[in-house]
């Protein structure tokens, strides 16, 4: 193996913009964030929120399927 081409690891505080820190380790000086697991909606359980339907996709399955689709085993 290479010897000395490995980045140098620092030992960093990561802040977020709801002022959140986190201690990591990553090879840049330092680290700032704009969501973090604290603020972002997926992480505080309003996941269900983030379907983005734009062109209308999701009705258009729910008009061709319906009540039809169901887990395993299902026909």
């Amino acid at each position: 193996m290479k010897e000395k081409i490995h980045p140098v690891m620092n030992h960093v505080t990561a802040q977020c913009a709801c002022g959140a820190r986190f201690d990591i380790l990553t090879t840049s000086e330092n680290v700032k964030l704009d969501v973090c697991s604290r603020c972002h909606p997926f992480f505080q359980g309003k996941g269900d929120s983030l379907i983005i339907d734009t062109e209308g996709r999701i009705d258009k399955f729910k008009k061709r399927f319906g009540d039809k689709i169901g887990g395993a085993g299902t026909k």
